[in-house]
């Protein structure tokens, strides 16, 4: 099978990436880790606060999910750092700043960022209205009030690792790699980017129907906004880094405002 001039210039900037050394499964599985170790530690808490005597232990953990994700950042942060010494790299190398490609990188930061603001907020807005008949609700279900010191820590703490992890992993390791491996363009981004919406389902995980529905499609616009921008234009990323940090801010605070 020939391959499309396109295909062939994302493989060679891989092989110059050293993309192409990275296993399969080490793709597939980063794909899935944060999703599977975010249910991991949601369980294990459970059966801390099941241990405890809590009424409702998988409710009790799951409203500790921003500490539990906070943690699952850290370990996929420790993951990317081996694969990524394994390919011969950094894992600052995923954070790198293109000085040549400044100027332009950040005109178009700014409208990737312009038209993310309504595909971030509109969705919210029409599937809990039309979930619940309203929007507060989705927001009501996944964020309490916690103890003072829980709430202080995470808002010191996840807003920072989020940023970190959640965009390098999906765009900036396993989508270039998905697209050496297997030669593919668009199905690469719609892999990452369906994949990184569908996470929120366990963020927290609650069994109700409702709920499970607006989290996974809630951020699908905007996971998909941002893997077409970061396929067109890879050097976005630690850009777009800093603005996912700031952006996500707010849900540490929304639940330390209730918590005093």
């Amino acid at each position: 099978m020939t391959l499309s001039a396109g295909v062939l210039a994302a493989r060679s900037g891989a092989i110059r990436d050293g993309a192409l050394s990275a296993s399969p499964a080490a793709v597939w599985g980063m794909l899935f880790a944060r999703s599977v170790l975010a249910v991991a530690l949601q369980a294990a808490l459970a059966v801390a606060f099941l241990i405890a005597g809590a009424a409702d232990p998988w409710r009790a953990a799951a409203d500790w999910w921003l500490g539990t994700f906070t943690i699952v950042n850290l370990i996929v942060l420790l993951l990317l750092r081996g694969l990524m010494h394994r390919e011969g790299r950094r894992l600052r190398d995923l954070y790198h700043v293109r000085r040549d490609l400044l100027r332009t990188d950040l005109v178009l930061l700014l409208a990737v960022l312009v038209i993310a603001g309504p595909l971030g907020f509109l969705p919210n807005l029409l599937l809990g209205s039309l979930l619940w008949g309203s929007p507060q609700v989705g927001g009501d279900l996944s964020f309490v009030a916690l103890p003072i010191w829980g709430a202080v820590a995470i808002t010191l703490t996840f807003p920072i690792l989020q940023g970190a992890a959640e965009l390098p992993t999906y765009f900036g390791y396993v989508m270039p790699r998905l697209q050496a491996l297997y030669g593919w363009r668009t199905t690469a981004v719609l892999t990452a980017a369906v994949t990184l919406s569908l996470q929120h389902v366990v963020l927290p995980l609650l069994f109700d129907w409702r709920f499970v529905i607006w989290r996974a499609f809630t951020f699908l616009p905007f996971a998909l906004w941002f893997g077409w921008a970061l396929y067109r234009r890879p050097s976005l990323l630690p850009y777009l880094v800093v603005a996912h940090a700031l952006l996500d801010a707010s849900l540490p605070i929304i639940v330390l405002v209730a918590s005093v």
